[in-house]
């Protein structure tokens, strides 16, 4: 059979080739998925500063104690160290020295914003820097610096430099110059004390370095100190995993790209087994008159589908050997775009090894054998003395398997839809409602052929009448030919309902999150840095001008609040292990005195300006789900892992969905990872114009670099823009399954009217001229295209109403309006492309030749 099925395959280049290119398009977006979800569970970071150390203790980030379920998600911000772990980390065998590192963060240089980092000088060997020129640091206010950072800002030893920690402006005296081969971006090196004075966090640091006698085993060097820190919430690493301690991001980064990467996966091997699936399935149905035809000379059905099953597997293997190297660039191209657009850290190396690889070549092969059994079973289980009469028009669509397959997908798609618009509020809506969107495809599309019939039959009358004796032609044939028309509608549906679902679904978000920010802001202007920090001290000096009746900092974060439901000994020790019960919270911390005035959502009881020290705000529903009120207590897990025992002090009503607590920014500040003020927000005094206030604001900030004072419009237009990560997220999702799926559908109409030579041929013998045959067919594009929007719409309707129900009680997406158009003028276009040039290729051939023609 296998030596049948080449020989067979050399006399239909044009249906061997739509196969290939199917499995090989499919092999390539599945491999490429597959390595970024391999980037995001390796995480491998290499170490750079903390290279020359082979072993690195550093915060432990898993959430500590004891959760009840899942809950046990990574903490958000980074988990330090107490500063007494270096003498026990040093004392353990083989270690020749433990050297504790500080990162303190340096936002300008020279008055130019900057990412760079100080540290103390004795960390200098976790690299190791060498002095090229001067001397180490002796005193407070001396810095040696990395040689790149002189050379840009052209700096030698004794030169004088400005640069701002944490947004406060500072000035240092440049002892030494030094350089590493590791070690990348701009550091300062101070000594340690006034490392540890910048740092500002008593007791505390960042990692250890362990610096071990040559020779030493680092893996056997890890357990041993391992051991000597359980329970002290610290984590080892070594070999790629000490750069997690190098660029916390890593963390954040994994926690983005494995749903990201699990989602375009996911729904990228679902549309690649359905186009092969719908690919391979018409390509049978074009060869039922040679099935017929085997069958009527004795072929046995087993034979049948032994023959296509092999023909199936040659092009299978072919395409996914073909797609090695094309996947991996693939999933490299999508790795870019993410660190591109400050998704995922650019230290995470890509890794895409043998499982992607294995994936995807078992993926393709999967859907490649499955649909060609699927679509030779029928063929081959008619009887010889009906295959013929069946050979030449398809008929019957609907088996057993099929009918409970879309009942499952349909009331799955139709069940999420429910949850999403019942259940679900806010964002997190979104979860639910883009797998329904995929869920709807396919049921739809394995019902294709009847609501193809009946939409055809819908179209037959107004179209026939606008287009005269070819229309009505063209609609008889879509009348007759649903099956056909079903195979050519799945690829425009699949495109049309993705792309509108995955795109309004993120403006939706969008919009909702610019409306929810505009609404919660009452500040009349807010400040930021282009370094991205400010110094605190600068909200109480915007409060005492004159023009300004309330000045806020605006800081965020993520905590956990928590509920004890299994107390261990010594319930008062927040530190004792417990089974605790910790949901998600968003916190922004606020500055008490100016609050009320800066913040959009007044307090249902109680007064912001009591939040001070350990207390905290929260919305009404999460006091009522706890059965708390204002005075009670509640424990907070902070985003660095510390738990505090907060009194409630007021309580305000947040948009649905939106939930988020409010708290102290000098309380959230030291807890978040790198201390920095983002944003303060200041409202003016009653008939202070803004212009007059923001050149108040200007003024006050003095000589501080880059600040930038907006209005609120534009605070909120800025706010829009700043949150890439979702947008790009759902954009190259819909890129690569929409472009999937229209490479499919040019794949898919190429072949089926190019198969239908011989139609052409006939009708033009009996009198039809070239024209008369490319309006016909015209009228063809005309219909499939309206079909398959249609469907395509109920798709994205399917998925985008109940989400709209969920986000805003609206039942129409938000967003651009141009972006609905766009889709279906390009849907069109393609399928008439597509339809039309394959049509006209097989008029240039005699009409006698075309018809005889295999």
């Amino acid at each position: 059979m296998l030596r049948l099925a080449l020989k067979t395959l050399r006399y239909r280049k044009g249906g061997f080739l739509a196969s290939l290119i199917a499995l090989f398009v499919g092999a390539v977006v599945v491999q490429g998925c597959g390595g970024l979800m391999e980037t995001g569970i390796r995480a491998n970071v290499a170490a750079q500063r903390l290279a020359a150390a082979p072993v690195v203790v550093t915060g432990d980030q898993d959430y500590p104690g004891h959760a009840v379920g899942t809950a046990t998600d990574p903490m958000t911000e980074r988990v330090l160290l107490d500063e007494d772990l270096v003498a026990t980390v040093a004392g353990v065998p083989g270690v020749t020295a433990a050297v504790p590192d500080v990162s303190v963060p340096i936002t300008s240089l020279a008055g130019r914003p900057a990412e760079a980092f100080g540290h103390g000088w004795s960390s200098a060997r976790l690299a190791p820097y060498k002095l090229l020129d001067g001397a180490e640091p002796a005193a407070s206010g001396d810095v040696v610096v990395d040689r790149g950072t002189a050379r840009k800002l052209d700096l030698r030893p004794g030169a004088k430099l400005s640069a701002s920690v944490r947004g406060v402006p500072h000035d240092f005296t440049v002892s030494g110059i030094a350089e590493s081969r590791t070690a990348d971006g701009a550091a300062l090196l101070f000594t340690d004390d006034e490392a540890t004075r910048l740092y500002d966090r008593p007791g505390r640091i960042d990692d250890i370095g362990v610096l071990a006698a040559a020779g030493t085993d680092p893996v056997k060097l890890a357990a041993a100190v391992d051991k000597a820190v359980a329970g002290r919430g610290a984590q080892v690493l070594h070999g790629n995993d000490r750069g997690i301690a190098e660029f916390p991001d890593a963390i954040s980064g994994k926690q983005n790209l494995i749903p990201v990467a699990g989602a375009f996966g996911g729904l990228a091997t679902m549309v690649a087994i359905f186009v092969v699936g719908s690919t391979v399935g018409m390509l049978m149905q074009q060869r039922r008159r040679e099935m017929a035809l085997l069958r009527t000379t004795g072929v046995t059905p087993g034979q049948l589908r032994r023959m296509v099953m092999a023909e199936t597997f040659v092009i299978a293997v072919l395409a996914a050997a073909l797609s090695l190297a094309p996947g991996q660039a693939f999933g490299r191209f999508m790795y870019d775009i993410l660190v591109d657009q400050g998704l995922i850290p650019g230290e995470m190396i890509f890794s895409q090894g043998f499982v992607p690889r294995l994936t995807g070549f078992g993926a393709t092969l999967f859907a490649a054998l499955a649909a060609a059994f699927i679509a030779s079973r029928r063929v081959s289980k008619v009887r010889p003395t009906e295959a013929m009469a069946e050979a030449t028009l398809q008929t019957r669509w609907m088996s057993p398997i099929r009918g409970i397959l879309a009942f499952l997908f349909l009331g799955g798609a139709t069940a999420l839809a429910i949850v999403t618009a019942s259940v679900m509020t806010g964002p997190i809506a979104a979860s639910t409602a883009g797998p329904a969107a995929m869920l709807w495809a396919v049921g739809i599309a394995l019902v294709s052929p009847g609501l193809c019939r009946w939409l055809a039959a819908l179209l037959r009358w107004p179209i026939g009448w606008f287009t005269g004796l070819s229309g009505r032609l063209a609609m008889l044939n879509a009348s007759v030919r649903k099956v056909r028309l079903a195979s050519a509608v799945i690829p425009i549906m699949l495109a049309t309902g993705l792309a509108t679902a995955l795109i309004y679904l993120q403006t939706s978000q969008e919009d909702a999150n610019s409306r929810i920010f505009a609404e919660g802001l009452k500040a009349d202007a807010v400040v930021s840095s282009a370094s991205g920090a400010l110094p605190p001290s600068l909200v109480d000096t915007l409060a005492r001008l004159p023009q300004v009746s309330g000045a806020s900092a605006s800081v965020s974060s993520e905590a956990r609040l928590e509920t004890v439901v299994k107390p261990g000994k010594g319930e008062d020790d927040l530190t004792t292990a417990r089974e605790v019960e910790p949901s998600r919270i968003d916190l922004q911390g606020v500055t008490a005195a100016g609050a009320r005035q800066t913040l959009g959502r007044p307090t249902v009881e109680g007064d912001y300006s009591r939040l001070t020290g350990d207390s905290i705000v929260l919305p009404t529903d999460v006091l009522e789900d706890r059965g708390k009120h204002i005075g009670d207590q509640v424990r907070l897990r902070w985003g660095d892992g510390e738990a505090s025992t907060m009194t409630v002090v007021g309580s305000f009503d947040p948009p649905r969905g939106f939930g988020y607590a409010m708290v102290p920014a000098d309380a959230l500040l030291p807890r978040t990872t790198t201390g920095l003020l983002p944003q303060i927000l200041v409202k003016g005094e009653r008939g202070v114009s803004t212009e007059e206030l923001k050149t108040a604001v200007r003024e006050a900030a003095g000589d501080l670099p880059g600040v930038v004072v907006v209005d609120r419009q534009e605070a909120t237009v800025a706010h829009t823009e700043s949150d890439q990560s979702g947008r790009v997220a759902s954009y190259l999702l819909a890129s690569v399954v929409v472009g999937y799926a229209v490479i499919a559908l040019v794949n898919s109409l190429i072949v089926a009217t190019a198969e239908r030579r011989g139609e052409f041929a006939l009708q033009r013998l009996i009198g039809s001229t070239r024209s008369q045959v490319m309006w016909m067919m015209s009228v063809e594009a005309l219909v499939t295209a309206l079909v398959g929007i249609v469907l395509g719409t109920g798709v994205a309707a399917g998925s985008l109403v109940p989400f709209g129900m969920a986000l805003d009680g609206s039942v129409l997406p938000s967003g651009p309006g141009w972006i609905y158009p766009t889709i279906l003028v390009t849907a069109v276009a393609l399928t008439f492309a597509t339809i039309l040039f394959p049509t006209s290729v097989a008029l240039r051939a005699k009409p006698v030749e075309a018809a005889v023609a295999p």
